[in-house]
């Protein structure tokens, strides 16, 4: 099962086979930069796929460290599919959005833990429009309404014949917080119900029960994609925007930490129950 071959995918995998590249040559970033007549800066970006490499930037990367006809053809191709134009690129998003997005179509599995919102893979239409407005931030109709249309289109990758797969660890308090009100949420819960049956998507609560846990500073993902020469990145989210690390240890550690989340939230069978019951809580009555 794969994913997508998105301008993401391609970027980092770029970047991956720069910087091994480099390292074989037995070169620091340093000297790369002097011999290009540019930035350290430059070179880190573009081997970390934080900055896209230019045709001819690859062509002299290539010269510099001898690389055969074929890789050069290799790595150029890469070069250019990096900058096709992705599907969310005409919506108005920052860049760190546009990576996790990027990574999401490219996945063949995505682990989350989310401790206050109904993960955006998972969101009704109405949710995310409650949610967007709840954020504080000046918008005006049409703008919530893109964005309300980029969380829907999102979805799409758990509707491809080889969908990724996905696993979800939701805190009470995402379960029982009121966005959107009471009719609004009943239905979002409604909605977690019905996906939560789908072989390749898993989902648990971890209730207030739980007690202190690793992941009480906030949410983050693992995303697993398998022609990535970094197979899993995690990405942990914040108000100015998801970090990504890529380090053996980071991937460890947070993937350690989820792994403590399932253990001690509730069954999959007893979170389908948990978030029944809150929802005939808080629906609304029926006015007859």
């Amino acid at each position: 099962m794969a994913g997508e071959r998105t301008p993401t995918l391609r970027r980092r995998e770029l970047a991956a086979r720069l910087r091994a590249l480099r390292r074989t040559s037995g070169l620091t970033i340093e000297e790369v930069a002097r011999e290009l007549a540019c930035s350290p800066t430059k070179i880190s970006r573009i081997e970390t796929g934080r900055r896209g490499a230019v045709l001819r930037d690859v062509r002299e990367l290539c010269r510099l460290y001898r690389v055969s006809p074929a890789e050069q053809d290799h790595l150029l191709t890469l070069a250019r599919e990096s900058k096709e134009r992705a599907w969310w690129q005409g919506y108005d998003i920052g860049a760190t959005y546009r990576t996790l997005i990027g990574l999401e179509s490219a996945a063949t599995a995505i682990a989350e833990y989310q401790p206050a919102v109904i993960p955006g893979l998972l969101q009704t239409p109405d949710y995310a429009r409650a949610l967007i407005r709840g954020t504080g931030e000046r918008r005006t109709e049409e703008e919530i309404e893109d964005q309300v249309t980029l969380r829907v289109t999102r979805q799409r990758i758990l509707d491809r014949s080889d969908p990724p797969y996905v696993s979800f660890i939701l805190d009470e308090a995402a379960i029982r917080r009121l966005i959107g009100g009471r009719s609004v949420l009943a239905n979002q819960l409604d909605a977690l119900l019905t996906i939560a049956g789908r072989s390749q998507i898993g989902l648990q609560v971890l209730d207030f029960e739980a007690g202190a846990h690793p992941a009480l500073r906030g949410p983050f993902g693992i995303v697993e994609i398998e022609e990535s020469p970094a197979s899993s990145i995690v990405f942990v989210e914040g108000h100015t925007g998801d970090i990504y690390l890529e380090g053996s240890a980071d991937l460890k550690r947070y993937q350690r930490m989820f792994d403590q989340l399932r253990s001690i939230a509730l069954s999959p069978k007893n979170s389908m129950d948990f978030i029944a019951a809150v929802r005939d809580e808080i629906r609304p009555p029926e006015h007859h």
